[in-house]
C-alpha cells in the first residue's frame, strides 16, 4: 500500500474537489428549462456582484437547481461516509446504511412523526430529524443485538439481521401509510423511493450542520479504523478501544443517515459503491478513504439526480431508482466474488 503523505493527501483532495465544482457547474444548466452556459455564467457573476441578470434565470439557478445540487452533494457525501465507516467496523464491503436497515429505521421515524402529526422546530432543528435519528439509533440497537453471537458481532450475521429488520420496517411503514388517510400515500411511496427536491436554504444549512457533525465524528476515528480493519484482537493489543470506536462510528453513521433520510428519503447503495471504488483507487487508509468518499458520493448522487430529472423530462423519477439500478448489480458482484476488505 502506498504511504500516505500530506502532499499526496492534499493533491488528491484538491483534484477531486475541483472536479466536483466543475461537475456541479455543468449540472446547473441541465434540466427541463434550458439555461445556456453563458446564461449560467452571467447569472453567477450577477449574484456575486449583487446585480440581477434575469428574473427567470435567477429563479432557476439559485432557487431550484443550486439548492438541489447542494443537497445532492451533502446527502451523497453523508451516505458514502456512513457506508465507509460501517464497512470498516464490520470488515465487509456489503455493509451499507440501506442494507443494514438503518435508512429504513430513519424513514420509519419520519413516518411516525407524520402519523402522530408532530411538527416542532427549535433553533431551526425540526422534529423530523429528531424522529429520524431516533429511528436510526433504535434500528441500530436491534440489528446490533440480533447480530451479536457470544458477545461478538460476526459481519455476515449482522448483515443478515439488517436485511430482515429492513424488510419488517418497510412493511410497518407501508402499513402506517396505508391506514392513515391523512397521509398522502402516493407522495409517501414516492419519497420512500428516494427523492431529492429543491429545499429552502435554511433547511439546507440545518442538514449540512448535522452532516458535518457526523462526518467529523467519523474523521476523528480514521486512524483507529485503519487498525480496526485488521481484527479486533490486534486492534485491542495496539491500544485501540474497539468498543468505543465502534459505538462512535455507529453514532456518526446514524446521524448522517438521519439527516439524509429526513429530507430525501432512503437512498440505496451509495454507501456500498462509493467507498469500495475509493478503496480500489486510493488504498485502504481511512484518512484518505473518508474524505474522498464524501466528495465522490456527493458527485455521484448529483449526477444521478440530474439524470433522474432529465431522462424523461419534464417528468421526474426518484433518484433512488437510479442508484438502485446501478447499485444492485454492484452489490450482486460483491456478493458473488466475496471480495471482502
Amino acid at each position: 500500500m502506498q504511504t500516505l503523505t500530506l502532499r499526496r493527501w492534499l493533491s488528491s483532495i484538491s483534484i477531486i474537489s475541483v472536479f466536483s465544482v466543475f461537475v456541479s457547474f455543468i449540472l446547473l444548466f441541465l434540466g427541463s428549462d434550458a439555461v445556456r452556459p453563458y446564461e449560467a455564467l452571467m447569472g453567477l457573476k450577477a449574484a456575486i456582484t449583487g446585480n440581477l441578470y434575469s428574473g427567470t434565470v435567477n429563479t432557476i439557478l439559485f432557487h431550484v437547481r443550486l439548492p438541489r445540487i447542494l443537497l445532492s452533494l451533502i446527502v451523497g457525501g453523508s451516505l458514502a461516509a456512513a457506508g465507509a465507516g460501517f464497512q470498516a467496523i464490520l470488515k465487509n464491503p456489503l455493509a451499507d446504511p440501506y442494507v443494514l436497515g438503518i435508512s429504513s429505521g430513519a424513514a420509519l421515524g419520519v413516518i411516525v412523526s407524520l402519523y402522530i402529526n408532530v411538527f416542532i422546530s427549535i433553533a431551526g432543528i425540526s422534529s423530523t430529524i429528531v424522529f429520524a435519528f431516533t429511528g436510526a439509533m433504535f434500528t441500530l440497537y436491534i440489528v446490533y443485538r440480533l447480530g451479536s453471537v457470544d458477545g461478538k458481532i460476526p459481519p455476515h450475521t449482522m448483515l443478515l439481521s439488517g436485511v430482515m429488520v429492513n424488510a419488517i420496517i418497510f412493511a410497518v411503514i407501508l402499513l402506517l401509510s396505508s391506514i392513515n388517510t391523512s397521509l398522502n400515500f402516493y407522495k409517501i411511496v414516492f419519497w420512500l423511493l428516494g427523492y431529492i427536491s429543491s429545499p429552502d436554504y435554511p433547511s439546507l444549512i440545518i442538514t449540512l450542520i448535522f452532516s458535518l457533525i457526523g462526518i467529523a465524528i467519523l474523521f476523528s476515528q480514521a486512524k483507529a479504523l485503519n487498525v480496526l480493519t485488521m481484527d479486533d484482537e490486534t486492534a485491542s493489543t495496539l491500544g485501540v478501544d474497539v468498543v468505543k470506536v465502534k459505538k462512535l462510528v455507529l453514532l456518526g453513521g446514524a446521524l448522517l443517515v438521519a439527516a439524509s433520510v429526513s429530507i430525501c428519503g432512503p437512498i440505496s447503495f451509495i454507501g456500498i459503491m462509493i467507498p469500495h471504488a475509493v478503496r480500489l483507487l486510493t488504498g485502504h487508509d481511512y484518512k484518505m478513504v473518508l474524505p474522498i468518499s464524501v466528495i465522490a458520493g456527493g458527485i455521484f448522487l448529483a449526477v444521478a439526480d440530474a439524470f433522474a430529472r432529465t431522462v424523461v423530462s419534464p417528468t421526474e423519477i426518484p433518484v433512488g431508482i437510479i442508484t438502485a439500478i446501478t447499485g444492485g448489480p454492484f452489490f450482486l458482484y460483491l456478493l458473488r466474488t466475496r471480495r471482502l476488505v
